[in-house]
């Protein structure tokens, strides 16, 4: 790969996320406390375990969203370290991007091989790598989103990755 040699860069994707996120999570409360409470009335011995349980999913999902703004996509040593928050991430090589695509057929994020490390959102910019990543099994692609995806696209080109659009 031709370029300059790469700095750390960190790309952020907790804005495009985080919302619908944190939407779900109210969603996920009303639900949980009317469940706990129908509970409660019926089988008065469960309701212990289950606020137990309750709190436990709150406290899960608000770290996991948190962790959104502190764990960015980031750029160092010529891989791309991907994530969705602490729930999952996958590092690639910048020398396995065979093209950075902009748009893509519908459905796209579904097929046998593609990564897709945006919950709840749209992604905006879908890796297509070559060769494939070895993982539990070949990733052919990743898709990712990114608040400021033009800067990310810069970096990107600089670094002598191609982009379809």
């Amino acid at each position: 790969m031709t370029g300059p040699a790469c700095s750390s860069s960190t790309f952020a994707y907790h804005r495009g996320v985080a919302p619908m996120a944190w939407v779900l999570f109210g969603l996920a409360s009303i639900e949980l406390v009317v469940v706990h409470l129908l509970v409660a009335l019926r089988w008065p011995w469960l309701a212990w375990p289950l606020t137990a349980l309750t709190a436990a999913s709150f406290a899960w999902i608000v770290r996991w969203i948190r962790s959104m703004a502190r764990l960015p996509h980031v750029l160092a040593e010529g891989s791309l370290l991907l994530r969705a928050g602490s729930l999952r991430q996958i590092s690639v090589p910048l020398g396995a991007i065979a093209v950075v695509r902009r748009s893509w057929p519908s459905g796209a994020h579904k097929e046998a091989g593609v990564r897709n490390l945006v919950p709840l959102a749209y992604p905006n910019r879908m890796l297509v790598l070559s060769p494939p990543l070895a993982d539990r099994r070949p990733v052919h692609a990743v898709m990712i989103r990114l608040d400021d995806p033009a800067a990310f696209d810069a970096v990107l080109a600089a670094q002598g990755v191609r982009f379809e659009d």
